[in-house]
């Protein structure tokens, strides 16, 4: 059984006894769950297809030279970069950390890279977050957590060299 259908177990029975612990019925839960699973496997399946077709476009050489481990320190920038460059929600940017971990990209580059989406995601600064909080909330947000997606990468890298914790292992 793979990783991916045993997780899918793993969240089903979760909720499954969630529901019973809750002495309610499961109908509204179970509905709850079968609207997301048809929402998200149709998306999942884009960007795995997405995914390979940036794979394609990148050449593995390039992302683990850039990313990989030989790249050390220098690593950490570039994943922060394209971290904030990614147009995409988290479907698409796990499909590419998925990518950017099956050509070499080292963990600490990956910690790094979505550390930076989560935390800088030019669509959603764009979208939202100029425009309703303002620019001079932005500027503030972005001083106070700027250091965060290198403290992860560096962390990462500081804990894969003393133990073998970690390593990012794509689904086949």
């Amino acid at each position: 059984m793979s990783i991916g259908v045993s997780s899918l177990l793993v969240v089903f029975m979760v909720l499954l006894a969630l529901a019973v612990a809750r002495q309610q019925p499961a109908g509204p839960v179970l509905k709850r769950f079968v609207e997301q699973f048809f929402k998200l496997v149709p998306r999942m399946l884009c960007a795995l297809v997405a995914a390979g077709f940036i794979a394609e476009l990148i050449p593995k050489q390039t992302i683990s030279s850039y990313l990989g481990a030989d790249a050390g320190l220098a690593a950490l920038p570039v994943a922060a970069a394209v971290g904030l460059m990614i147009p995409a929600g988290p479907v698409i940017t796990f499909a590419i950390a998925a990518v950017f971990a099956k050509a070499g990209a080292s963990t600490a580059a990956l910690i790094t890279f979505i550390t930076s989406w989560s935390l800088f995601a030019a669509h959603r600064i764009l979208i939202y977050e100029v425009p309703l909080v303002g620019a001079s909330f932005l500027r503030m947000r972005i001083v106070a957590v700027l250091a965060l997606p290198f403290l992860a990468g560096g962390l990462a890298m500081l804990v894969g060299m003393v133990t073998l914790f970690g390593a990012a292992v794509p689904i086949e």
